[in-house]
């Protein structure tokens, strides 16, 4: 038997089993230490993806579509614009910037205006004039206010010249980045590289702030204050965020674990012994994570405080079971190898079912889930590796060095542990009562589609939200297609809008810009309708008009001396950057704009729809890169890849129990309280107003692969003790599954008190879905058990 060939190999050989482990220890302490943390969404996803390629493609090409937003606030607009001026010169002395965007060049736009008009609308601003006119003439001169007929004139259901007037000031764009009382200023600083290097990122905005606080302090008059936004603000303030919950659930997690076993122990070595078998594990974990892996992302983030409250169960049952054999007046030898070679066994099966669990989640295609299913399945079989063999060497050294020592007492296993046994048969009804009604609960739970309810919002963010509401009219996170040359471009721009033109009834796109945007094609035309205007009012309107009318063509007029195209050299600098790669050149992108707000995830999913795959007039297939795209597939795979992993993670489970237990109803008995408690999860989940969400969902396998355990130990001491002992098994075992239970519990609690709302989210279902797998374990298990027993149908060891 395994287990005793490892006992005693430990009686043998403990000191150099000792040394091993520290070596271990430090040598995947000092691996652990160099794990990044990556809280970009886009790292959740593989690198065999569309999207992921696509928006790579971009980021080599373009830099990325992301930037920094620098806002200024100042009563002095004037002011505001000086220290703006400055501070883009010399930001564009700094290597991380590709240019910043803060102003219009009006001028041009003014000259040019109405070669941005199409021909129709040049058509229809022909119209409007002619009709203006005509009107006029037929004010001074009553004879023509009727034909021969005597019918009166048809009124032009076309647009007036007023119409145009303020067609025009609402197209012409504002020279500033600014909001209506110009008291905000907005700068944009696009990086020379996208935000993937996260190093990259935090060295860029770090340089910007302190360049921007060097001239606030140099800069005369009146004071200016500046805040910052954008994607890499907010995906640093998001990471900090992180980090900060990480590193407060693990103080927070490990000294309340450690508490927790010092006083259900009363024994302070006790506790450090098999803290310190535990924190050797997690090493070994997070250096050989370090090396297969490379990172954590948000959600493995947390799995050290985690797998501290879950692997410390193993060493409970361990110690416990050594210390009950030791107050029975057992030698050290002799307890020691009761509670490796018995409780080692359940311990054992346990674990292996665990982490077998966790392990079936590593071919899926969402990293949530295949980063947590490895980081936990070798965390668990690393800690059950130190609760077998690290633990009791510790405790043989430990003990033979006189320093851990018990006091021999009576033990009191059964004491008032009666009631699930006494009520069996009505605590079985009532479970399946409430299972029932629970599992419809369960089916009304929703899922949370809003980004926004999951990111950190710091109170800087929301300022800065609400400060530059409505300056820009644009999505800021437009999707953006590569093509070949400017033909494709040309093909994919027809495409996109032949989709605009066809969803009518919900459309997700807004437009689509390319260079062809920025220099229309048919200007020869939009100039010869120009030129018709210009003679019509030359021939007909001069001298006719007068007032409004004669005050809005005089406006018109500086707009209609425009007599030749404008070239791609004519353009404004800030107009031609986003269409510049990184090389300096003209680039075919084409960017395509949502008219629906993204941070929902239904939108995005949609956007996603008509655009993550555009094909051509040609035949030819171009794939959209977006942050947007790539969120609206992690909510495709996720939601389908969740059903995949709990049933996955199931069907695992009941394998390995069927293996262990070599008995059907056994496997089945040990399910029981697991299924039943996931159910009443879901059912708490609809009474308290929790909804399901891409952090939170990956609590349910791992709910499934610890909730298990408990159930495993119950059975097992009640095989091994035999009929008529459930009140004993009550007193010891499950004793000790609820001082587990309760570890495992603070180690997730932790995310409840954490800031960020994914975190939090998985940290309460964490704590239902343990509370409830557990009560099922130590209530409906047993009870289900007695009325097993008293019809003679539960088999066990002893008889």
């Amino acid at each position: 038997m395994l287990l005793r060939t490892v006992y005693q190999l430990l009686l043998k050989h403990y000191i150099p089993i000792l040394v091993v482990a520290v070596i271990a220890s430090a040598v995947g302490a000092r691996l652990t230490l160099r794990l990044p943390l990556d809280s970009d969404f886009a790292g959740l996803l593989p690198q065999h993806f569309t999207s992921v390629q696509a928006l790579q493609r971009v980021n080599e090409q373009v830099g990325g579509t992301e930037h920094l937003r620098v806002v200024l606030e100042s009563s002095d607009f004037g002011s505001a614009t000086q220290l703006a001026a400055v501070l883009e010169q010399r930001l564009l002395t700094k290597p991380y910037v590709k240019y910043v965007d803060y102003k219009r060049d009006i001028d041009f736009y003014e000259r040019n205006a109405l070669l941005f008009l199409d021909t129709t609308q040049l058509d229809s601003l022909y119209d409007a004039i002619q009709s203006t006119v005509e009107a006029e003439k037929r004010k001074l001169n009553p004879l023509l206010v009727e034909d021969l007929f005597g019918d009166e004139p048809e009124e032009d259901s076309g647009k007036s010249l007023a119409d145009w007037e303020r067609d025009y000031e609402d197209a012409l764009p504002t020279e500033y980045y600014t909001n209506a009382d110009s008291t905000v200023l907005v700068m944009r600083v696009y990086p020379s590289e996208s935000g993937a290097n996260l190093t990259f990122v935090q060295n860029m905005v770090s340089d910007v702030k302190q360049t921007v606080a060097s001239l606030l302090q140099q800069h005369p008059g009146e004071p200016i204050e500046a805040s910052y936004g954008g994607s890499f603000q907010n995906r640093l303030e998001e990471l900090d965020t992180v980090r900060r919950d990480i590193l407060g659930t693990a103080v927070y997690g490990v000294g309340g674990v450690f508490l927790l076993i010092v006083l259900y122990f009363r024994h302070l070595l006790g506790a450090v012994v098999i803290s310190l078998s535990l924190l050797g594990s997690l090493a070994w974990t997070f250096g050989v994570t370090y090396l297969v892996i490379g990172q954590l992302n948000t959600i493995t983030g947390f799995l050290f405080v985690i797998l501290f409250g879950l692997g410390i169960d193993f060493g409970v049952h361990i110690f416990a079971r050594h210390v009950e054999g030791r107050r029975a007046g057992l030698s050290t030898e002799d307890a020691l190898e009761k509670a490796v070679t018995q409780t080692g066994r359940a311990t054992a099966t346990g674990a292996v079912t665990t982490a077998a669990a966790f392990f079936a989640l590593v071919p899926m295609d969402f990293k949530g889930f295949s980063d947590l299913g490895f980081i936990s399945g070798i965390g668990i079989l690393f800690a059950l590796v130190a609760m077998l063999v690290v633990l009791p060497a510790l405790i043989l050294l430990t003990e033979r060095m006189g320093l851990l020592r018990y006091r021999p007492r009576e033990t009191r296993l059964a004491r008032h542990i009666q009631w699930p046994v006494a009520h069996a048969r009505p605590l079985v009804l009532v479970a399946a009562t409430m299972t029932v009604g629970a599992a419809v609960l369960f089916a009304l739970v929703p899922f949370e589609y809003d980004f926004t309810n999951l990111r950190a919002m710091s109170a800087q963010r929301q300022e800065v939200s609400a400060k530059t509401a409505g300056i820009f009219t644009l999505s800021e996170s437009p999707a953006v297609v590569l093509a070949d040359s400017l033909e494709e471009v040309d093909e994919i721009v027809a495409a996109v809008e032949a989709t605009i033109k066809r969803d009518t009834l919900s459309p997700t796109i807004k437009t689509v810009r390319s260079i062809f945007s920025l220099i229309p094609q048919d200007q020869p035309q939009r100039l010869e309708r120009i030129g018709k205007i210009r003679v019509m009012i030359a021939d007909e309107a001069e001298g006719v008009l007068t007032g409004d009318d004669k005050a809005r063509l005089d406006k018109l007029n500086k707009y209609l001396q425009v007599r030749r195209p404008f070239t791609w050299d004519d353009l404004p600098v800030a107009d031609k950057r986003p269409f510049v790669d990184k090389r300096g050149e003209i680039g075919n992108f084409v960017f395509i704009y949502p008219s629906v707000a993204l941070r929902d995830g239904r939108n995005a999913i949609a956007f996603r729809e008509d655009i993550a795959e555009i094909t051509t007039a040609s035949g030819r297939v171009f794939h959209a890169a977006s942050p947007n795209i790539i969120m609206a597939d992690l909510l495709t795979i996720m939601t389908s890849e969740g059903r995949v992993a709990v049933l996955v993670t199931l069907a695992v489970v009941l394998v390995l129990v069927l293996a262990g237990l070599r008995s059907f109803k056994a496997a089945v008995l040990v399910m029981c309280p697991l299924v039943v408690g996931i159910i009443w999860m879901g059912g708490a989940m609809y009474l308290l107003d929790l909804k399901l969400n891409f952090f939170n969902i990956v609590v349910f396998p791992s709910v499934i692969g610890i909730g298990v355990d408990d159930g495993v130990h119950i059975y097992h001491r009640y095989r091994e003790e035999g009929r008529g002992s459930l009140a004993l098994v009550l007193g010891a075992t499950g004793t000790v599954i609820a001082m587990t239970t309760v570890t495992t519990i603070v180690g997730y609690s932790g995310l409840v008190v954490a800031t960020h709302p994914g975190l939090n989210s998985i940290g309460y279902l964490a704590v239902i879905g343990l509370t409830a797998t557990f009560l099922a374990a130590a209530f409906v298990l047993p009870a289900v058990l007695q009325v097993l027993e008293n019809r003679g149908s539960v088999v066990t060891t002893r008889r």
